[in-house]
């Protein structure tokens, strides 16, 4: 049974309860806190927990299933799926980054949609390379290109990043501007998935339409990492060039 642990649901965000629920269980699945084959807490105790309907609580969960990372088993409930494998992909570049979208002529616009400083994850905390009791500042964005909805992204960064940063931008040009980080270099993960109904609303595509599910680790020059973010692409507005020589 999963332990009870301060929620960070946020009632007045633009994002819906269900989504932050399904956020917050899918960060416990990947820190390890809910091991593959754990039982879930039923419907009732998750209402319980969370302060809300088990209507909310089905379709978050509904979310998770989706994403294969729950299944649900007839006469048990709900378990933690068995972990996907993970293949690393020689010389993979991106083909629409920030930078490579302004230099072709095309828009590139950020909507913040939500932004708060919140205590670090085990895993977010050992991906960015903090001590376990540390904050960090994670920022949702739905970034556009030419007007056209493309990827929402959200980004976890380190406390010395000030919450009242203009993130309508570059993050990694507020690095540069204003702290004098240059990010350098970094390691993407890279898997195919289907839009959960709320990634279809904000991306204006079919629910179930598929989408690039991308998370990022952005270092600076020595080796810091600084940013780890999280993002869901548009399966028909974004590519990935891998090029590999023997």
């Amino acid at each position: 049974m999963v332990k009870r642990k301060t929620s960070h649901l946020q009632q007045n965000s633009p994002v819906p309860l269900y989504f932050q629920i399904q956020e917050e269980l899918r960060a416990r699945i990947e820190d390890g806190d809910l091991t593959p084959g754990s039982m879930l807490p039923t419907e009732a105790e998750l209402s319980a927990r969370y302060d809300v309907s088990r209507a909310t609580v089905r379709e978050a969960l509904r979310l998770l299933a989706e994403r294969g990372l729950i299944e649900k088993r007839h006469g048990i409930g709900s378990v933690v799926s068995a972990r996907r494998i993970v293949e690393k992909l020689p010389g993979i570049t991106g083909f629409s980054t920030e930078m490579r979208l302004l230099g072709h002529g095309y828009v590139v616009r950020s909507e913040v949609l939500g932004k708060n400083l919140q205590p670090a994850s085990v895993r977010i905390a050992n991906l960015l390379d903090l001590p376990p009791d540390s904050s960090v500042l994670r920022v949702t964005r739905l970034r556009y290109v030419d007007e056209q909805p493309f990827l929402i992204s959200t980004s976890y960064l380190p406390p010395f990043v000030s919450i009242d940063d203009d993130f309508t931008g570059s993050i990694y040009k507020l690095f540069e501007t204003r702290y004098s980080i240059t990010v350098s270099a970094g390691e993407a993960s890279i898997e195919a998935g289907l839009a959960t109904p709320e990634e279809a609303r904000l991306l204006s595509i079919q629910p179930h339409a598929s989408v690039l599910r991308i998370t990022w680790i952005g270092e600076s020059e020595d080796g810091r990492p600084v940013e780890y973010s999280e993002g869901t692409y548009r399966g028909d507005h974004y590519r990935y060039v891998v090029q590999m020589r023997r």
